[in-house]
């Protein structure tokens, strides 16, 4: 079930950084819902161990280096760089024991960015060049994601070395964030995805925005084309099927409100939809009646066991995409890969779920599965490499055979 996990990950972290624009434009406008919530009993009695046990200085130093392992990492492209990472972190430590808090905020950051700068060329075998654009891209989008959660969180940027619930709420789903894209990097190939611009940045993109419009077009162009019957069916279902998905979620809002979790349900819920098809067909129960139970129950259980939206933003989202996720994986696959011969109809059925007739893609699988045309004919008339197009039908059935 879990073999493309990675699909998970990059769906939350997508996910999570189009949630914390949204909510920082709210906190901007006013609308504060996500401070930290520092009252939390759990996190006081965490609080306690902490100060009883005297490890809060344990946990700063772990977090240097976990934050210095895996930025040196994705710059380098190398994962043995655990040695250089701990030598950073020693430098640091001494940095704030020495000088670090004696001077101003701005000399602050260009002394830790200096000395990661340091240890980015160190452990890579890259050029100079090279090493010092991937280290700027992952310590602007790193500098970025913090100063957005640190106003939407805070209110400020003032950080308190002794409030250490601040410190670990800021902290905590910025560590889960680190990891996924640490997973990620190498994961989806190492240097092709440039440090870390496309697992961080880049999911600021639409998401998958010119698909559903596209979906919505093709969509219309078929419902253009039934009799009125058909057309006049197909509104009442729609309009019955609104009422009672808008009713669902009416009832999953108000037992969330019930427990407390209004705002986590929203995140879950949120993150839901904006994942359903990522992950190929959604799955749907047989009747409503069922859809309806199985709903309230499955969403009043992530209710429960979520974190509170003052403590994490990530986690409710990555229930919601879990939920998603798992729910693809009970959809019995129903698409074939293409086969040569294949009548036009059900070419069109099955390869229209992956690309668009535009697509050149579309093009030359349908001379090579509907025309009968050889993979040399279909190259010369394209000028593609024979090896070329190959890659194009298996590339295409792989999407094919994903949904």
């Amino acid at each position: 079930m879990f073999k493309d996990y990675h699909k998970y990950l990059s769906a939350s972290l997508k996910v999570y950084t189009f949630l914390l624009v949204i909510t920082f434009i709210l906190k901007i406008v006013g609308l504060d819902y996500f401070g930290l919530d520092v009252n939390n009993p759990v996190m006081i009695k965490l609080n306690s161990i902490v100060w009883h046990f005297k490890i809060r200085e344990i946990w700063y130093i772990f977090t240097l280096w976990l934050y210095a392992y895996i930025i040196l990492s994705v710059v380098s492209n190398n994962k043995k760089v655990k040695g250089v990472a701990l030598i950073i972190t020693i430098i640091d430590v001494i940095c704030i024991l020495t000088i670090k808090y004696k001077l101003i905020k701005v000399f602050r950051f260009f002394l830790d960015a200096g000395i990661l700068y340091l240890g980015c060329y160190i452990s890579s075998k890259d050029k100079f060049k090279t090493v010092f654009k991937r280290t700027t891209i992952c310590l602007l989008i790193n500098t970025l994601f913090q100063l957005i959660s640190m106003i939407t969180r805070k209110g400020n940027l003032e950080i308190i070395q002794e409030d250490f619930i601040s410190l670990f709420i800021l902290n905590f789903d910025y560590i889960l964030l680190m990891i996924i894209s640490y997973k990620l990097y190498f994961l989806e190939g190492g240097i092709k995805l440039c440090g870390m611009v496309e697992v961080g940045l880049s999911s600021l993109k639409k998401i998958n925005l010119s698909t559903l419009l596209k979906r919505l077009q093709r969509n219309l162009h078929n419902f253009k084309a039934l009799d009125k019957e058909t057309k006049l069916t197909y509104i009442i279902y729609f309009i019955l099927s609104l009422i009672w998905n808008t009713l669902t979620i009416i009832i999953i809002l108000l037992v969330a409100r019930l427990n407390a979790t209004f705002i986590e349900c929203l995140f879950i819920l949120t993150s839901f939809w904006l994942s359903k098809r990522t992950f190929g067909k959604p799955f749907h129960l047989p009747s409503m009646k069922q859809c309806f139970i199985v709903s309230n129950l499955t969403y009043y259980i992530l209710n429960r066991i979520t974190t509170p939206l003052g403590i994490s933003i990530l986690i409710p989202i990555m229930l919601g995409v879990g939920l998603s996720y798992i729910t693809s994986k009970l959809v019995k696959k129903t698409y074939k890969p293409l086969y040569k011969g294949m009548p036009n109809n059900l070419f069109e059925e099955t390869i229209l779920k992956v690309t668009d007739k535009d697509n050149l893609d579309y093009k030359i699988c349908y001379d090579y599965y509907v025309n009968n045309k050889s993979a040399l004919q279909v190259s010369n008339k394209y000028n593609y490499t024979y090896d070329g197009v190959k890659k194009i039908f298996k590339r295409v059935n792989d999407k094919i055979k994903g949904l």
